[in-house]
């Protein structure tokens, strides 16, 4: 549940590339040093839209919705060489549990983050899913 008095606890980039190495490490795939990195400015550019007000308006509300721009973003702009979708996948997942939501992962988030890679699921998806898969 949030907590609307709670600071809102969010990830680094330096913490995301991390995630990615570990990803690359655990499960393989291409890692080019230092960080992985392909796009940092989209990395940057989410990271900044989930976390500002534009005009007193802010973009994500939700700790939900922040979740899904920052996966979908991860995966949709390609932000590494490889592990975007393992990394998305982590790095949401471990954002909402930092800010006190729990989210049951199983087998149907590796379809899902496949179909938004290929452009056939969207953010919203992702966040639906994120609601229906949501434990506390």
């Amino acid at each position: 549940m949030e907590d609307p008095g709670k600071e809102i606890v969010y990830p680094t980039i330096e913490q995301i590339c991390e995630v990615n190495r570990r990803m690359i490490e655990e499960f393989g795939g291409l890692f080019i040093p230092p960080n992985n990195l392909l796009n940092l400015d989209a990395l940057e550019y989410v990271l900044d839209a989930i976390q500002f007000s534009l005009y007193r308006i802010t973009i994500y509300p939700t700790l939900k919705e922040k979740a899904a721009a920052l996966a979908h973003h991860i995966i949709s702009r390609h932000v590494f060489n490889d592990g975007n979708k393992r990394t998305a996948t982590h790095i949401a997942w471990e954002f909402l549990r930092a800010n006190g939501i729990g989210v049951f992962l199983d087998e149907s988030i590796v379809e899902l983050t496949v179909a938004v890679a290929k452009k056939e699921a969207t953010q919203e998806d992702l966040l639906q899913w994120l609601h229906q898969h949501q434990t506390s």
